[in-house]
């Protein structure tokens, strides 16, 4: 099971673009929100997407529970959960929900770590400085920068 993660994009729709393009080849693309984008973009690139903290005036729900070639995965921002302050309650609701994976964001900074089972897995920003994104691929994951 391979898929691409993003997260933090905060309307750099050019970086998004070019990552996608770069990883053509992978057909699921999961976000952890701030897209600052139109939600018709989205759909167009069949990203799945939660509400960040930035992203105004959209429908979308803050946490996803998704099923992706079976692993259970925990879809969220972050900010709810106050990942800039510890990871506890992050931590609470992946062992709530018996979930495989967790994907978050909002604190801009690459992560990975696995405990009691669960991967945590936060890609970076990919709209900021860092410009940073991930791709899981059967239980390895792999960060990369975007130089644009």
């Amino acid at each position: 099971m391979t898929f691409l993660i993003t997260s933090d994009v905060h309307s750099k729709l050019e970086r998004l673009e070019k990552v996608i393009q770069k990883h053509q080849d992978i057909k699921d693309h999961v976000n952890a929100g701030d897209m600052v984008l139109s939600p018709h973009l989205y759909e167009k690139y069949h990203i799945i997407t939660v509400k960040g903290n930035n992203d105004y005036g959209v429908d979308l729900p803050y946490i996803r529970i998704l099923d992706l070639g079976g692993l259970k995965i925990m879809l969220t921002h972050g900010h709810l959960e106050y990942v800039k302050f510890g990871l506890d309650r992050l931590k609470l609701k992946a062992k709530l929900h018996e979930v495989n994976i967790v994907i978050f964001g909002h604190t801009h900074e690459r992560y990975l770590m696995v405990e009691e089972n669960i991967m945590f897995i936060n890609p970076g920003a990919l709209g900021d400085s860092g410009r940073s994104y991930a791709v899981y691929n059967d239980g390895q994951v792999t960060f990369y920068q975007e130089n644009i």
